[in-house]
């Protein structure tokens, strides 16, 4: 028993303690209040930032408003005046209290100690009651009134000289400059000099308008804040240009450098190239057919080195604005230039594989004419209808094309003429009238002297092939035609019918012409 009751004791005298070690320490962390800005006239006064005697910054800011407006509006000559007390410094105008500076109302993270706050609420309290005591002043308005119209009147004879001063530019940039300097006669650096003088115009406006709105704004008390806030913005923006391009010299001067050298090489390429290219110079591993386009792609390919050794030296091109834009036009270019790559390559495949030169007679599906130009992208073909046809280079590579001109020099273009007559006529008749026909058509070389094919022996008919060389292949059609109405006068000279495009049987009526029957109406006779 007496075991039991001295467990039952401790227990007792146990509990409280426990409960006093598990009670939890109440701490509650409220948030600090928001600031409040005493505003006056579109001026900032004071920032309250503390709590002062139980009141938060918003009550005490709109307190302190509502008792400065009335001062102000009451007593406008009254006398500034501060008071220290033991919760912070009493501002006052006549013994009359406006609000008061406490020790947290200081912005620790600046540095600013609470005389600093004192000394800015005194200076903008002094200017708003010299604002006030203009605004009832008579004198001060129509002197305000006066100073707003010399104001006006400067700035449109501001805009007037502007834009005579524009006009003489642009007369002084379409005359002399284009007209005695040679550079300026190119129509690059004709829209370059016009879009300066336009540009200067418009800065010259806009820094007018600006200013005469900073000055018109400062000449009325109840305005004059938001004039001032515009120099300071005016300055603090022409300051940090000013200290960015003080920044950037060095990188602009690179830049400058990589500028100059990158032309001088492309000068020696365009030189050396260009040479090539018009055959007064010869380079190993350059060719004139495709000196042009590796001019072109060299001159691409140092730029765009230039560029890549310039980026890091442009202003800005380490900021996180740069860094997106390039992100940006990086993945337009990925996106779109799927199908450029591929017309790109196949026009590098035309040019340096020597398929077609320009010049060359050639035949691309039913499109048949001379290769006017081979570009990086598109092939221009002039037909014989004076047609340009532009084909792609992936068209041209996928393709078969058949070159007339490129062989023709070793003994011209050989064309082929396919006709089939009866076996009722000797073949060797028929050979001989070809033959007879081909020597009448002018066009067709003698070496190598035209042939004849019998390539299939039909049913009802021999297929004759008639195998002739022209001298020029742009003549093909013409030559063709003529040769065809030679073929057609000889057979019907010789009394030889042709059974193309295909025969069965022997018809009841010969199907031949007549030499007296070769002119009907409306043809007329060759004079004799």
């Amino acid at each position: 028993m007496r075991a039991i009751l001295l467990f039952w004791l401790f227990l007792l005298a146990a509990t409280p303690l426990r409960a006093a070690d598990a009670a939890p320490v109440a701490t509650t962390a409220t948030a600090a209040p928001p600031p409040a800005t005493l505003r006056i006239d579109n001026r900032d006064v004071v920032v309250f930032r503390s709590v002062l005697l139980g009141y938060p910054p918003a009550e005490r800011a709109a307190a302190a408003n509502s008792r400065v407006e009335q001062v102000l509006e009451r007593h406008p000559d009254g006398k500034l005046q501060t008071r220290e007390l033991p919760q912070g410094t009493s501002i006052q105008i006549d013994d009359r209290f406006l609000f008061m500076v406490g020790p947290g109302d200081a912005d620790a993270l600046t540095g600013e100690t609470r005389a600093d706050v004192v000394r800015h609420a005194l200076t903008t309290l002094n200017t708003l009651m010299t604002e006030r005591r203009e605004l009832r002043s008579p004198a001060r308005f129509l002197f305000a009134l006066l100073r707003s119209a010399l104001i006006l009147l400067g700035v449109a004879l501001a805009l007037t000289a502007g834009a005579r001063a524009t006009a003489s530019a642009r007369r002084l940039a379409e005359t002399r400059l284009t007209g005695n300097h040679l550079l300026f006669r190119t129509p690059f650096w004709q829209r370059a000099v016009r879009g300066t003088v336009r540009l200067a115009s418009a800065l010259w406006v806009l820094a007018v308008l600006y200013i005469g709105l900073s000055m018109l704004l400062s000449t009325f008390p109840i305005t004059r804040a938001w004039g001032e806030a515009l120099d300071v913005t005016l300055l603090g923006f022409a300051l940090r240009i000013g200290l960015a391009t003080v920044d950037a010299l060095p990188g602009i001067g690179v830049v400058l450098v990589i500028i100059v050298l990158t032309r001088w090489a492309v000068q020696i390429v365009h030189y050396l190239l260009s040479r090539v290219e018009s055959g007064e110079l010869t380079l190993p591993l350059f060719d004139q057919d495709t000196a042009g386009t590796t001019r072109k792609l060299l001159i691409v390919a140092l730029w765009l080195f230039a560029l890549a050794m310039m980026y890091p030296y442009f202003p800005g091109a380490n900021t996180d604005a740069f860094k997106g834009l390039s992100v940006v036009i990086g993945l337009m270019v990925s996106l779109g230039a799927s199908s450029v790559v591929g017309q790109f390559a196949s026009g590098l495949i035309l040019i340096y594989s020597h398929a077609i030169r320009p010049g060359e007679y050639v035949s691309v599906g039913e499109i048949e004419g001379t290769v006017a130009n081979i570009g990086l992208f598109a092939t221009k073909i002039h037909t014989n209808l004076r047609e340009e046809v532009s084909i792609p280079n992936s068209v041209l590579v996928s393709q078969s094309v058949k070159n007339f001109s490129r062989l023709a020099h070793d003994g011209g273009v050989i064309q082929l003429v396919t006709l089939t007559i009866g076996y009722g006529t000797p073949w060797r008749q028929v050979e001989a009238m070809l033959l007879m026909a081909a020597d009448r058509t002018s066009g067709v070389r003698r070496d190598p002297k035209p042939f004849v094919f019998q390539t299939r022996l039909s049913d009802y008919y021999v297929e004759y092939s008639l195998r002739v060389a022209l001298d020029e292949p742009r003549e093909r059609l013409r030559i063709l035609d003529e040769l065809h109405s030679h073929i057609l006068d000889v057979f019907n000279e010789y009394g030889v019918q042709i059974t193309s495009p295909n025969y069965e049987d022997d018809p009841h009526t010969p199907q031949m012409v007549a030499p007296e029957d070769w002119y009907p109406p409306p043809a007329r006779r060759p004079p004799a």
